[in-house]
């Protein structure tokens, strides 16, 4: 049986008892709604790695984040359970740390085991790209809704949210969320995978801003819903999936529209290239960026280093989008120009 989690565990505390220590975050409902208030309130934002506003919500709600799995089926649960890794993280901490600090101990686990370390995407963020266009109502859709980050900073800024998420369990924690906050009037959150998704059914959105899942860096599921699942082998997820989700949905975008997207690269092979690339070919500029202290300023020579929100924006002035469902390369041959 999990002990309650307390930030700071006791120097002595054994590699058994620290097995026993519940590391779901676990907020109560007056720090929560304390969250809540500061993102909403929030209009001045900052970079820092510790500036978090509306995070606590994320961490509360979407418990089965520490659930993802590599491609080889490590997981940060079944990593807390191995008392060989647990006993090498306790004996670390205690040698480099003053105290150990759960926060630390989480982190650390990830590195011990190998692992790639996942994040939540900031609610700040989206909120911050809405803020930019200067409209007070609008409408942002999601195809990869993920933790609800980018769902909060929408209904935040006061727009309405439109998301996929295709993970059962993911879009249950997500609609409890929804519900704490009693924002059911500004939430269509659709628990299927994207490209099921009839998108004639979807009205024009002002921005369409997501975090892809990174291929097969991390599972969140093993189910045939996932597009690793679908397409398991990088350059086809890439063609087939990757490159068609973003033209899909530039055909609702409104004219005036953002096309956001958290990209990296890494294991995905210059993804952050090819986003850029693709805008630009179908005529958009890219306006901005977005991320946790990563300087603009290097975004061409050391692009592979930073985890950036791309902004593109239209900027061929009598364009409208038309996608073919039957054609999955996305080339401009797939847009219709006045």
């Amino acid at each position: 049986m999990a002990t309650k989690s307390k930030k700071t565990l006791p120097q002595d505390i054994t590699t058994q008892d620290l097995m026993k220590v519940e590391f779901h975050y676990n907020y109560t409902d007056k720090e929560l709604l304390k969250d809540w208030n500061w993102l909403k309130n929030e209009t001045v934002f900052k970079t820092g790695s510790q500036y978090k506003p509306g995070l606590k919500l994320c961490q509360h709600f979407c418990s089965n984040f520490f659930d993802i799995e590599t491609k080889k089926g490590k997981s940060f649960v079944k990593s807390w359970n191995d008392p060989v890794l647990m006993d090498k993280v306790r004996l670390w901490g205690l040698s480099k740390m003053s105290a150990l600090y759960l926060s630390w101990i989480r982190r650390a686990v990830y590195m011990a085991s190998g692992m790639h370390n996942p994040s939540f995407y900031r609610p700040h963020l989206s909120k911050q790209i809405i803020l930019s266009t200067q409209k007070t109502e609008g409408i942002l859709f999601d195809p990869c809704a993920g933790w609800g980050g980018r769902l909060l900073g929408t209904v935040a800024s006061g727009w309405k949210y439109v998301g996929c998420e295709p993970n059962v369990e993911t879009y249950n924690n997500l609609m409890r969320m929804v519900t704490f906050l009693n924002i059911e009037d500004k939430v269509t959150l659709y628990n299927i995978p994207y490209e099921d998704l009839d998108l004639e059914s979807v009205e024009k959105v002002d921005i369409v801003l997501t975090s892809p899942p990174y291929f097969d860096i991390e599972i969140y599921a093993s189910n045939s819903n996932q597009s690793y699942q679908k397409y398991s082998e990088y350059n086809s997820w890439m063609d087939n999936w990757y490159i068609p989700m973003i033209t899909r949905n530039l055909s609702i975008l409104k004219k005036d529209g953002l096309s956001c997207y958290n990209v990296m690269n890494g294991r995905c092979e210059n993804i952050v290239e090819r986003t850029i690339q693709l805008h630009e070919d179908m005529g958009f500029d890219l306006v901005d960026h977005l991320g946790i202290d990563s300087p603009f300023k290097n975004y061409k020579k050391k692009l592979n280093r930073f985890d950036l929100t791309y902004v593109f924006k239209n900027t061929t002035s009598h364009a409208y989008y038309s996608y073919d469902a039957t054609t999955t390369m996305a080339h401009s041959d797939l847009f219709v120009f006045e």
